[in-house]
C-alpha cells in the first residue's frame, strides 16, 4: 500500500523497506532513497511436476502520481521527495523489457500490482492486455473484467485476500493464462503462532489508548461501525460529523456565526471497524478513525450546491469522496439519485446561504464535480489557512470542556451546593462566591494539597469522580481537561482557576438555565 507509506515517515519507510526479508517490487519511484533494496520488476518461473511445461510471469508495481493525494506534504514532499513516474508509461516500458520481441526474459504475461483507485485502474485495462490485475487503494473489494482484463481488490486490511490462479494447460497453450480468482477470509486461517505473539506484542503499545475513554456513545449512532465509509453514510461518520457541529456550534454564541452541517468524505473515516453495542468512544478510535493532521474550516455554501454536491458523491460506485454528514442532515435514499431533504433538521432551502464546516481541499479534488466547478470559480469564498481547526484538536477540546463541566456538577452534587441557586442574585457576588465554594472544590480536586490541581489528579478525578474508564499510561486527555480548566493561561490549575470558573457557570446559567452543554456526550 504505498500511499498509506508516504504517510509514515520517510526515514520509517525506508527502514521497514531495509529490513524487509522478501522482494519489495517498485516500478515508478527508481530515485527513492532506499531503491538499493528494492526491484524495478521481477521474473518468476514456474514449472508443472512433470517439468514439461515451464512458464514466466513478470512483476511490476506502480502507484498513482496524481499530485492531489501527495499535496498535503511538507517539503520535499511524499516518500522524501522521490520522483513518481506515469505509471501506464512504466507500465508500456516495461512490458516491452519482459515481453517484446526483443526481450531477454520472454515473459508469457506480466503481473501488474497497481495501488490506483478504480477508473485508473479502468484505463490499465483498456490501454493494455493484461489478463489480470492485482491492485489495492480503494477500500472496498472489486472483481470485473474491463476490456477483457480482470481486476481484483480485496479492500483494505487484509481482512480478505486474493487467491489467483493463473493456469496454462500444457506447454502448448497460449501464453495467456487461465484466470481463476476468488475471495477469502483471512481469519478462516490459524495464525502463525510465532507472527501473532509478535502482533499482540506491537499492538499492547495501543492498548492505553484503548483503555481511554472519551465519550459514551448515544443510542441513535449505534451500532457504532466506520465500515464501508466509501460506500455508504455510517454511524462513525455521522457521530464524528455531529460531534464536530456540537464543538464548533459551542464556541460560536452569536446565531449567525452558529454553522448549519459538517460534512468528511468518507476517505477521511478511515478505521473500518465494526464497533461493541454499548463500547464507549476511545482515544484509539479517535486516532485510528481520524489522521492526526486533518483540519476543516467553514465555507458558505448555497442549498442547491450542497444538495448536488453531496449527492453527486452518491450517485455511483464507491469513491474516496463519498461524504458523511452530521445527524441534521436527511437523505432519501428511496430516490435514485438519493436526494437531500433536511439541513440542520429544517427542510432544505436551495436559495439559502448555509455555513459548512469541511476539509476545503475536498470541495475541489473533483471528487464532487458540482463543487469542484463550483469552487474553482469562486476562490474568493474559501476561508483562509489561519481559520482551519485541526479536527483531532477540536474533539479532544471538546470532551475536555464537557467532561471538566461534568467533574464540576459532581463537585456540586458533593457539595450539596449548586453553582446556578435560584437565591443567588447577580450582583451579590460574596454569596454567590460563598455557594460556589472555590475554595471547597480546590480543596477535593488537590489531593496533596499543594494548591494546585496537577494533570495527575485531573486523571483521577476523570476515573473518580466522572467514572471514566482511564489508563494511569495515557494522560492526553487529562492534560486537554487540565487545558481547559487552565482558565489563566498560566499552566496551572489553582484556586484563582476555579473562582473563574464560578463566575463563568453563573453567567451561562442565567444566560441558558443550564451548566451544561453535552449535546452528544450522554
Amino acid at each position: 500500500q504505498p500511499c498509506s507509506l508516504a504517510d509514515i515517515s520517510h526515514k520509517t519507510v525506508c527502514k521497514h523497506v531495509r529490513n524487509f526479508q522478501g522482494t519489495w517490487l517498485n516500478s515508478n519511484m527508481l530515485d527513492h532513497e532506499a531503491m538499493d533494496c528494492q526491484k524495478e520488476y521481477d521474473v518468476v518461473e514456474i514449472c508443472s511436476p512433470d517439468g514439461s511445461n515451464t512458464r514466466k510471469v513478470g512483476l511490476v508495481a506502480v502507484l498513482s502520481d496524481d499530485p492531489k493525494l501527495y499535496c498535503q506534504f511538507k517539503a520535499p514532499g511524499a516518500f522524501g521527495g522521490a520522483t513518481i513516474d506515469d505509471p501506464w508509461e512504466t507500465l508500456r516500458r516495461l512490458q516491452m523489457k519482459l515481453m517484446g520481441p526483443n526481450s531477454q526474459y520472454k515473459c508469457d504475461t506480466v503481473l501488474p500490482l497497481q495501488h490506483l483507485y478504480v477508473p485508473d485502474d479502468h484505463i490499465t485495462c483498456q490501454k493494455f492486455d493484461f489478463p489480470v490485475i492485482l491492485s489495492g487503494h480503494d477500500h472496498h473489494r472489486v472483481d470485473e473484467v474491463v476490456e477483457g482484463t480482470r481486476l481484483l481488490k480485496p479492500g483494505m486490511d487484509a481482512i480478505y485476500a486474493t487467491v489467483l490462479e493463473m493456469i496454462w494447460p500444457d506447454a502448448a497453450a497460449d501464453s495467456n493464462p487461465v484466470v481463476k480468482a476468488t475471495f477469502v477470509k483471512t481469519s478462516d486461517w490459524e495464525p502463525d503462532p510465532v507472527l501473532d505473539e509478535e502482533n499482540e506484542r506491537a499492538y499492547d503499545v495501543l492498548e492505553p489508548l484503548r483503555n481511554t475513554e472519551l465519550a459514551s456513545v448515544p443510542k441513535s449512532f449505534q451500532p457504532l461501525s466506520s465500515v464501508d465509509s466509501r460506500g455508504k453514510v455510517t454511524t462513525m461518520g455521522q457521530y464524528i460529523c455531529s460531534l464536530l457541529h456540537s464543538s464548533m456550534n459551542l464556541k460560536r454564541r452569536q446565531r449567525d456565526h452558529m454553522i448549519d452541517a459538517v460534512l468528511l468524505m468518507g476517505g477521511n473515516i478511515r478505521g473500518g471497524q465494526d464497533y461493541e453495542i454499548g463500547s464507549f468512544f476511545s482515544l484509539e478510535a479517535l486516532e485510528a478513525e481520524i489522521k492526526s493532521d486533518e483540519a476543516i474550516a467553514v465555507v458558505p455554501m448555497p442549498g442547491w450546491l450542497l444538495a448536488e454536491g453531496l449527492v453527486a458523491t452518491h450517485a455511483g460506485d464507491p469513491i474516496p469522496g463519498w461524504m458523511q454528514y452530521d445527524s441534521g442532515i436527511k437523505e432519501d435514499f428511496t430516490q435514485h439519485p438519493p436526494v437531500v431533504t433536511h439541513v440542520a433538521n429544517q427542510p432544505i432551502d436551495p436559495d439559502r446561504i448555509y455555513r459548512v464546516a469541511t476539509k476545503i481541499s475536498d470541495l475541489t479534488n473533483g471528487q464532487s464535480p458540482p463543487w469542484t466547478e463550483y469552487y474553482k470559480e469562486h476562490p474568493e469564498v474559501l476561508p483562509p489557512k489561519g481559520a482551519y481547526a485541526n479536527i483531532q484538536a477540536e474533539l479532544m477540546t471538546y470532551f475536555a470542556r464537557n467532561l471538566w463541566n461534568r467533574i464540576w456538577d459532581s463537585l456540586s452534587q458533593t457539595l450539596d451546593e449548586e453553582c446556578d441557586a435560584p437565591d443567588v442574585q447577580a450582583d451579590d457576588s460574596d454569596t454567590a462566591e460563598e455557594v460556589c465554594n472555590p475554595e471547597l472544590r480546590l480543596e477535593t480536586l488537590d489531593k496533596d494539597q499543594d494548591g494546585i490541581v496537577s494533570v495527575d489528579e485531573i486523571q483521577r478525578a476523570l476515573e473518580d469522580i466522572v467514572g471514566l474508564s482511564v489508563d494511569t499510561r495515557e494522560k492526553s486527555l487529562a492534560e486537554f481537561v487540565h487545558d481547559f480548566a487552565d482558565a489563566t493561561g498560566s499552566g496551572k490549575v489553582t484556586l484563582e482557576d476555579i473562582a473563574i470558573f464560578c463566575d463563568e457557570m453563573r453567567g451561562e446559567s442565567r444566560q441558558k438555565g443550564t451548566l451544561r452543554s453535552r449535546i452528544l456526550m450522554e
